[in-house]
């Protein structure tokens, strides 16, 4: 007897104990929680397609499978069914993140514009709803547009000079993505046009041809819409083309020994004599410091902060000029080359710098070869820069007035004396301040079109 019930003990401890197992091994396959999924909240879709990125992640029992579909009043359409490695038992093979990026061709699917209806569904490994496992769902809304925008130049003729700036008006019929003037592979951004407030009607931009740019650059107007769809017009335009001077400078070892070493030493360049310093900042350096430029002007505020002509330094001689073609010499042997944008001005010792128009100052701090900067956006693409101050009388944020105080002239940075490095730049592409300071040229260039804008 007390055999039997020793067999029955042990039978039941096995059962219990297999109940057990079963069910905690059971209690992963039973996970009530669905995979998650990630991906846009819209999708704008034009002629050139897109690439719909999704992501889906199940850390359970893993993805089972994945699939999306179009649903407009149209019917619907699969563009995506996948299902994954794995089984009810082990789950999926590979666990984790699934990231997938899904075509989507508005001709190929046969989709009319307007807006439809983009369903993804994934499913997991659960042995929930009756081993079908659990379901997520996430919808984006798909915004099926291939018509490009209308652009229509409301300009005449346009003559630029290389090294130039020049303003083009024209009128766009939708909001656009992106609208401006391209030159060759460079694009000029557009703004409202003086009393357009929206994003459509009138608009202008300013645009420059860049002094090494190639012989006749094609130049004509761009607008792209969100769905990625690309118009073009044309501009009138004549470009006249211009020499620029080349300038010989000997630099001596008081330039050497008194400039090179602690700028060397301020932007970590290390090299065995001044001379290989000097070429490693003229080129390397001079590099860096125009990147940096560039990523500071690359958002300019759509208003127009300036109304009259730009200003010269007060009481200062030109004592170089824009784009001179500089090489640089030591001891008679060419040892470097730069191309100087902007001009050198010349006064007394710790001069008033100030602003030669209004605007926001976006940056005032040390900038590598133009030592002590001050950056000045005047809206609309413009752009005023100031080198080589002893101090500032401003910081990045304030708004100046034409006239009011920047700082004072010095010889910071990669200056052999006391001056001002002045520059413009329209669209990040250094332009020829004679014209800004030319109030004939505002006049004809800029001031006549602004106003016949929206006529």
């Amino acid at each position: 007897m007390s055999s039997a019930l020793n067999w029955k003990g042990w039978s039941t401890i096995a059962l219990v104990v297999g109940a057990l197992v079963i069910a905690v091994f059971s209690m992963p396959r039973l996970e009530s929680t669905g995979p998650t999924l990630s991906g846009p909240e819209a999708v704008a879709l034009g002629t050139a397609g897109h690439e719909l990125e999704l992501e889906a992640l199940d850390t359970g029992t893993g993805l089972r499978s994945l699939q999306v579909r179009i649903v407009s009043g149209g019917g619907g359409q699969t563009v995506y069914d996948e299902t994954y490695a794995g089984n009810l038992i082990t789950g999926a093979v590979d666990s984790g993140s699934t990231r997938v990026a899904i075509p989507l061709d508005p001709r190929a699917l046969s989709l009319a514009d307007g807006t439809s209806t983009l369903i993804v569904t994934a499913r997991d490994w659960s042995w929930r709803d009756a081993g079908a496992g659990n379901r997520s769902e996430i919808t984006v809304q798909l915004d099926v547009d291939t018509k490009p925008p209308r652009i229509q130049t409301t300009t005449g003729l346009t003559y630029i000079y290389r090294g130039g700036a020049a303003a083009a008006t024209y009128r766009v019929d939708e909001n656009t993505a992106r609208d401006g003037v391209r030159v060759g592979d460079r694009f000029y951004p557009g703004y409202p046009a003086p009393g357009n407030l929206g994003g459509t009607g009138d608009r202008v931009a300013f645009f420059a041809v860049e002094v090494h740019a190639p012989r006749d650059p094609e130049i004509r107007l761009e607008a792209e819409d969100a769905a990625g769809n690309v118009a073009t017009a044309s501009l009138n335009v004549r470009l006249n083309e211009r020499r620029f001077s080349e300038e010989h400078l000997n630099l001596s070892k008081r330039f050497f020994d008194r400039v090179v070493p602690s700028l060397a030493e301020h932007t970590g360049v290390t090299k065995p004599n001044n001379v290989e310093a000097f070429q490693v900042i003229n080129r390397d350096i001079r590099a860096r410091d125009e990147a940096r430029i560039q990523e500071l002007v690359a958002e300019s505020d759509p208003q127009r902060y300036w109304s009259e002509t730009f200003t010269q330094l007060p009481n200062s001689k030109v004592m170089s000029r824009f784009a001179e073609q500089r090489r640089y010499f030591e001891s008679g042997n060419e040892i470097s080359q730069a191309t100087h944008y902007g001009f050198d001005l010349a006064s007394r010792a710790a001069a008033p710098v100030t602003a030669a128009n209004s605007g926001r100052v976006i940056f005032a701090d040390d900038l590598g070869i133009y030592g002590n900067c001050v950056l000045v956006d005047h809206g609309m693409g413009i752009t005023s820069l100031y080198g080589h101050l002893t101090d500032f009388a401003v910081k990045a944020g304030d708004m100046v007035e034409r006239g009011q105080s920047l700082g004072r002239t010095g010889a910071t940075g990669l200056a052999g004396g006391d001056h001002l490095h002045f520059a413009i730049l329209v669209g990040g592409t250094y332009v020829d301040p004679l014209e800004w300071w030319d109030a004939r040229w505002i006049q004809s260039h800029i001031e006549v079109k602004l106003a016949a804008a929206g006529r």
